[in-house]
């Protein structure tokens, strides 16, 4: 069936199943979760389950032309550029109000709703309001204060979850993520497999070991490194922010040792050893200083800063304040 892709999410399928077997299925619904946790793979399942003639079996032509994208029945609508836009919305509405092609019913999901300009967002609040026949919409945003009240009023709210570790590596593993690198991938996406698969997994834990390594060379060894290797990076703005992304985790986690935390809520439980020993020789204050300049550094990376200065000034303050 459609829905045993789904994982770690029974809440949202029970209900979904429940609805589609009763044939209690809303006008409209809200999947409101964070980003990589299967949002818009239950989205797809869903479809295939209201349009799919054995309500989801996830091997006939209905379900794989719904799950390809290619079901005149099934619309999927995500940001133009930036944001929805009211146009976007308008062309939904004219769909909405045709006649199935197929199936007994026309679905629309909205990727990214929480996206939607004011003005689209009105537009929608009418379609809302009245919804026409055989219609079923799928809202899809990370919170629920994303958009207006009166939208949400009008939607079954789902909720999502991130994935427990255990089920996330295994599903990392599944993708093809070496056992090795699955745990540390699962537990800095946080559980967001979408979001872990879209590291370049197999280069992730080398990319950590080489951030941590540059930190723990300038450190020892002053400013030489700090300029010799920076240099190598030039402009590479996504592997800054992979440095930037590794040294706030680690201060966080030197926070959490520091405070006595549960080491099970470690991002580099592989290091705990190191991390308690630098954590044992920092004070309070060096680590909070710490997070409060890489949250600076990832913030200047989101201007027009030089994403090289922005990793140099940020290892200076770092390690050779520490050294």
């Amino acid at each position: 069936m459609a829905f045993e892709a789904i994982r770690a999410q029974s809440a949202a399928v029970d209900l979904l199943s429940r609805a589609i077997r009763s044939g209690r299925v809303a006008h409209a619904y809200a999947f409101v979760g964070p980003s990589g946790v299967g949002r818009r793979l239950t989205a797809l399942a869903f479809a295939q389950a209201l349009l799919c003639p054995a309500e989801g079996c996830g091997q006939c032509r209905t379900c794989a032309r719904v799950n390809a994208g290619t079901h005149p029945d099934c619309h999927l609508i995500v940001p133009d550029g930036q944001n929805i836009k009211i146009e976007q919305i308008r062309e939904l509405e004219r769909l909405a109000h045709l006649t199935p092609h197929e199936g007994r019913r026309k679905v629309f999901i909205l990727d990214a709703a929480d996206r939607m300009t004011l003005p689209a967002a009105h537009a929608f609040l009418k379609t809302l309001e009245e919804p026409p026949a055989r219609t079923v919409l799928v809202l899809i945003l990370a919170q629920i204060r994303a958009l207006p009240a009166t939208i949400l009023s009008r939607c079954q709210l789902v909720r999502f979850s991130p994935l427990p570790l255990s089920d996330a590596v295994a599903l990392l593993i599944e993708h093809g993520v070496e056992a090795g690198e699955a745990p540390l991938l699962a537990r800095v996406s946080e559980g967001r497999v979408g979001l872990a698969l879209a590291r370049a997994p197999k280069s992730f834990a080398e990319q950590r070991d080489q951030a941590l390594s540059l930190l723990g060379e300038v450190a020892a060894k002053g400013a030489e490194p700090l300029l010799t290797r920076t240099e190598a990076m030039g402009r590479d703005r996504g592997l800054v922010e992979a440095f930037i992304e590794t040294y706030w985790l680690w201060y966080r986690d030197l926070l959490c040792v520091k405070a006595g935390g549960d080491s099970r809520l470690l991002i580099h439980a592989d290091r705990e050893a190191e991390l308690a020993q630098t954590a044992a020789a920092s004070t309070w204050e060096e680590i909070l200083r710490a997070l409060a300049q890489c949250r600076a550094a990832w913030q200047a990376l989101q201007g027009n800063v030089s994403p090289r200065l922005t990793l140099e000034v940020t290892l200076a303050r770092l390690a050779l304040r520490a050294a």
